[in-house]
């Protein structure tokens, strides 16, 4: 079964009010680079923050046309935005080109399939209970308690039960992390669970994540800028798909059968000459 995530800005009820936005605001065009900053916040959700396109094996940093063609904003109003945010901290540059927005870990909101499902049917459930007669108010007050109840027991049952999470091998696969990255993540880190929840729902397997973690380590180890993206968060989130099937590096060992092996191959086709 399907379990996508979806994730949405959650914005302060005093969000206009801070002073940076306020800022913002009162630049010439200001309202135009307020909305900018968040089109750009909702398109780096699914990244946690960070803006980078993915070319093949590449990643290729936007420019500033690049970023009014993501948003619908005019180039200009990108140009001077850009500037701006750099100047008073909204976003950064990495090392790698990628932008990331520096307050989106405070803006981040997420549901999964499952959540909106159980949520669609407790309001189901709710309406069809306020259309039950007056004089049956009291049976109907049970059955309304009765039914949440059941309903955020079937909610935790099916994100969250002890069943389920034990069949998924979390430690395997973030102590393979660790093998191959030389990293120390801890596999009970709630937010690295919810990765690999999210992946094994949507029908990966364990050989998946090792063959993911075993092709990027390949690319990515050694590179100083790229390494830093050895992590679940990258590794185990929307790319995991393009991941799995990017073509790694061969080791020396495996290159050395890979040529032994064509060798005998051509041994076996002189002998049949």
């Amino acid at each position: 079964m399907s379990n996508k995530r979806y994730y949405w800005l959650k914005l302060k009820e005093d969000f206009f009010e801070d002073d940076t936005i306020q800022w913002l605001e009162e630049q010439e065009n200001g309202k135009d680079y307020v909305l900018f900053y968040l089109k750009l916040s909702l398109k780096s959700l699914g990244e946690e923050g960070h803006l980078i396109r993915y070319v093949g094996e590449k990643l290729i940093p936007y420019d500033v046309k690049a970023l009014a063609k993501l948003t619908n904003t005019p180039v200009d109003t990108v140009a001077v935005a850009m500037k701006l945010f750099l100047e008073i901290g909204l976003v950064s540059t990495l090392d790698t080109g990628a932008i990331y927005m520096n307050q989106i870990n405070e803006m981040i909101g997420s549901e999964t399939d499952s959540a909106i499902r159980m949520r669609r049917a407790r309001a189901i459930e709710n309406q069809r209970v306020k259309a039950i007669p007056s004089q049956c108010a009291d049976n109907v007050q049970r059955s309304d308690t009765e039914i949440e109840i059941e309903i955020e027991k079937e909610l935790d049952k099916e994100i969250y039960s002890p069943a389920k999470q034990d069949d998924i091998p979390y430690s395997e696969i973030v102590s393979h992390l660790n093998l191959k990255a030389d990293k120390n993540y801890k596999a009970t880190s709630r937010k690295t669970k919810d990765l690999i929840r999210a992946r094994w729902n949507e029908g990966f397997e364990q050989q998946d994540f090792i063959q993911v973690i075993d092709n990027m380590t390949s690319i990515w180890k050694e590179d100083k800028k790229m390494s830093q993206y050895l992590r679940p968060s990258t590794l185990f989130g929307t790319k995991f798909e393009e991941y799995l099937n990017t073509e790694r590096e061969l080791s020396k060992e495996e290159k050395t059968a890979r040529w032994l092996k064509e060798l005998e191959t051509w041994a076996c086709v002189e002998e049949d000459d």
